[in-house]
């Protein structure tokens, strides 16, 4: 959220009278959305706290229940327990259904309940979704909700399909290689980042079908609905709106540049790519590109890794996926268009714009507030967890990111880090996955003019 598209024009949020006053329904739509959200994940807790939940047949630690449920329903992928070998089949299920949920955002998920059911929804979840997701319009947006559960079936049934070819590829019994390739295509397409192989990716760097629809997938789930049907629907990048020009180019290029930047460094690293075959390297590092921004998954020993592509990671992580998509991240737009602002101001010119369209200025506002709460985010969550582990910064540092960008990526092993530092995490995820949305709620909400200007004057920058 929180780019071109979070300038909704007037009327997007609804208001109600009270008394003399009109006063804007935000409130009310973010107690919704947390509400919705908080059922979810207190029901998923509670199950996996049961022994039906445990592959031992023994109660949960609330903690690690409460963890694992928070890391799937913000489509996080950090983990406390090994999941295949510690949760049992339904336990699995939970977590992907929570993975889905999450993925597709619960007002997604309740308008599609209601219409299978044949009910009207109010006007506020209408205003709610278009502002969650990006609806084209008012009008379209109980359409829209259809078009983006369908979209999304599509991509993981066909996705869970081959994933089934390849792992039975690999020697996977037939009803366990089914079960993997759904739970995966789920959890790639969510950008969720859990795995049942035990190892991640790792045994599979030498399996192009397996990373490749791994990779399709994870770029679908990040760019979303929208910029994706439109460019079938156009066949043409420059008759794209200009929102979807600056997903596509700006994943284009972070894509390379992760890549790039993770062959170059990990080449001779022995404990990583060094290991692989000169064929096998780029498209590993291409695949961890792919996953770093907030998909997860890992075809290499994330804790091998040199510092200096730790640091590249954590940049993709902060920048992440786009708006309206199942990734999380400050959003690829946003990223555009500050770095369209920095072009703008360095030319002297006093209005931001790209491919000849001008960025209204409420829209660089929102961008700019949203960056910087994104960098508070980091610091807060950054230094709390210093307290609670002894581990080099630079680890520290990336959980912390890994968290607040909703990623799943982990160079020191989150076990490592404790109660404490669990709940740090619990708190960071949680803050990086929905306050970033309810704070664009609050950034668009109809708001009374002031009618008068306060005198300029300056302040010293340098």
């Amino acid at each position: 959220m929180g780019e071109v598209q979070a300038a909704a024009p007037r009327g997007v949020l609804t208001t109600r009278m009270v008394g003399k006053r009109r006063r804007p329904a935000v409130s009310s739509g973010v107690a919704r959305l947390a509400l919705g959200f908080g059922a979810v994940l207190l029901i998923g807790t509670l199950i996996l706290t049961t022994p039906l939940a445990s592959e031992e047949r023994d109660w949960v630690n609330f903690k690690d229940a409460l963890f694992t449920a928070v890391s799937a329903i913000c489509v996080t992928g950090l983990t406390v327990v090994d999941t295949p070998t510690h949760w049992s089949t339904l336990g699995e299920v939970v977590i992907l259904v929570l993975i889905q949920i999450g993925g597709l955002g619960y007002m997604v998920g309740t308008t599609v309940v209601m219409w299978a059911l044949g009910r009207q929804i109010g006007i506020r979840d209408r205003n709610m979704l278009r502002l969650y997701y990006g609806a084209p319009s008012l009008h379209e947006t109980f359409s829209f909700a259809r078009s983006v559960a369908l979209f999304t079936l599509i991509a993981e049934g066909a996705g869970a399909l081959v994933l089934w070819g390849a792992f039975r590829a690999e020697g996977v019994p037939p009803n366990q290689a089914a079960w993997w390739g759904l739970f995966h295509s789920v959890s790639a397409f969510n950008n969720a980042g859990f795995s049942l192989t035990g190892h991640d990716m790792t045994p599979y760097t030498d399996n192009p079908a397996i990373l490749g629809t791994l990779m399709v997938l994870i770029i679908l789930g990040g760019i979303g609905f929208l910029p994706v049907v439109n460019l079938l629907r156009r066949r043409s990048f420059n008759r794209l709106p200009l929102d979807n020009k600056l997903i596509y180019l700006t994943s284009a290029a972070l894509l390379i540049f992760g890549m790039l930047f993770t062959a170059a460094v990990e080449w001779r690293n022995e404990e990583t790519l060094g290991e692989l075959s000169p064929v096998e390297r780029p498209v590993v590092a291409l695949f961890q590109s792919t996953s770093a921004r907030t998909a997860g998954f890992s075809a290499i020993d994330m804790s091998q890794l040199h510092d200096q592509t730790k640091f590249a990671t954590i940049g993709l992580m902060f920048i992440g996926a786009a708006a309206g998509s199942t990734g999380g991240g400050l959003k690829v737009g946003a990223f555009s268009l500050l770095f369209a602002v920095m072009v703008a101001t360095i030319r002297g010119n006093d209005e931001v714009s790209a491919f000849r369209k001008r960025v209204p200025q409420a829209v660089i506002q929102q961008a700019t507030t949203l960056a910087l709460y994104h960098v508070a985010l980091l610091f807060v969550f950054g230094l709390a967890l210093t307290f609670t582990v002894d581990r080099p910064f630079i680890d520290v540092l990336f959980e912390a990111q890994s968290a607040i960008s909703t990623v799943g990526l982990s160079t020191a092993g989150t076990v490592n880090f404790g109660a404490d530092g669990h709940l740090v995490l619990i708190l960071a995820m949680l803050a990086g996955r929905f306050s970033p949305v309810m704070l664009v709620l609050y950034m668009t909400r109809p708001h009374r003019k002031v009618p008068y200007h306060h005198p300029i004057d300056s302040v010293r920058l340098s």
